[in-house]
C-alpha cells in the first residue's frame, strides 16, 4: 500500500473508533423516562399489578418518572399513605445502581436499562419502563 492509502486507512479506523467510543458513552444506557409499577412483593411472595387491581377492586398503580437533568417524581398512586402523595429529588446512575435521592434520604434501586427494582425493606416494588 502506498502512503496516501495508509493514511486514509488509519483516518479511517480511527473515525469508526471515535463513533463507536461515542455511541458507547452517549447516555444509550440513561434510565430518564416513566416506569408504571408491573409487580410488587414482599421477597416470599410477588403479584402483579393486575392480580393487585383485581383484589381491590380499583386499578392500583404508581409511577416513577426521571428526567434527564437527574431529578424525579414518584407518583405513589393507592401505594400512598395520603391520596395524592408524590415525592421528588434527584437520582443517579452508578453501573446498575440507581439511587434515589427523597428529601435526605437515598432508596437504593436496581437498573438494568429497562427495569427498576426498588427494595423498601417489608417492600419490593418493580417498575418497567414504558
Amino acid at each position: 500500500m502506498n502512503t496516501n492509502t495508509t493514511k486514509r486507512v488509519f483516518t479511517f479506523m480511527m473515525a469508526l473508533a471515535m463513533i463507536v467510543t461515542l455511541a458507547a458513552c452517549g447516555g444509550g444506557n440513561s434510565p430518564a423516562g416513566t416506569y408504571e409499577l408491573s409487580k410488587m412483593g414482599d421477597g416470599s411472595m410477588e403479584m402483579t399489578v393486575e392480580e393487585l387491581s383485581a383484589i381491590y377492586g380499583t386499578e392500583v398503580g404508581s409511577t416513577l418518572e426521571l428526567a434527564e437533568d437527574n431529578t424525579f417524581t414518584w407518583d405513589m398512586g393507592l401505594l400512598a399513605d395520603e391520596e395524592g402523595e408524590v415525592y421528588s429529588g434527584t437520582w443517579e446512575l452508578d453501573g446498575d445502581s440507581l439511587t434515589l435521592n427523597i428529601e435526605g434520604e437515598e432508596a437504593a434501586c436496581t437498573y438494568d436499562g429497562k427495569t427498576i427494582v426498588i427494595d423498601m425493606e417489608d417492600v419490593i416494588l418493580t417498575y418497567e419502563k414504558q
